[in-house]
């Protein structure tokens, strides 16, 4: 997988060239802000692995490509992801959720624990599936203003399992 942030990328390798107009890169650049927003108000906070926030994720050798981001400092991890229609998927598919990593004390933890979880869905156009990221990013952001980093854990319904 290679990262390449929003700037940086190409919107055709996610959406049909039609579809790239000003007001879907305005929607995707906003989202892309909230989730470095988000990072900016945790201590130690990173928005995803170019420090942009929203990147292309490049699947090569398949050159199959999704829209992917995240904030997060060590106690949480804000997480959205817009993937095209493919073989596997009928629609474009958004979602977003809110995880901890795995507090297990069991030799191998699992990984990480999802928190809360934004409504995911499909749709039928790349413009609704900008849209509902941009709600998605919205809705991450006012998660992260609502409660502290620290409080994150306690609302891990899998803490501690074995």
């Amino acid at each position: 997988m290679k990262a390449v942030s929003l700037a940086e990328g190409d919107p055709t390798w996610v959406f049909p060239e039609e579809s790239v107009t000003p007001a879907l890169m305005a929607s995707l650049e906003r989202s892309s802000g909230q989730l470095a927003e988000i990072a900016g108000l945790l201590t130690y906070g990173r928005a995803g692995w170019t420090g942009s926030g929203l990147e292309y994720n490049l699947f090569p050798p398949s050159a199959s490509c999704c829209l992917y981001g995240w904030a997060e400092n060590p106690q949480v991890t804000f997480m959205a992801e817009l993937w095209p229609p493919s073989r596997k998927r009928a629609g474009w598919e958004v979602s977003a959720d809110i995880e901890v990593s795995c507090d297990s004390m069991v030799r191998s933890a699992c990984g990480m624990h999802v928190v809360e979880e934004f409504t995911q869905d499909v749709f039928d156009l790349p413009e609704d599936a900008v849209a509902a990221l941009q709600r998605a990013t919205d809705w991450l952001l006012a998660r992260c203003r609502a409660v502290p980093p620290e409080q994150w854990r306690a609302r891990d319904p899998m803490s501690g399992h074995a």
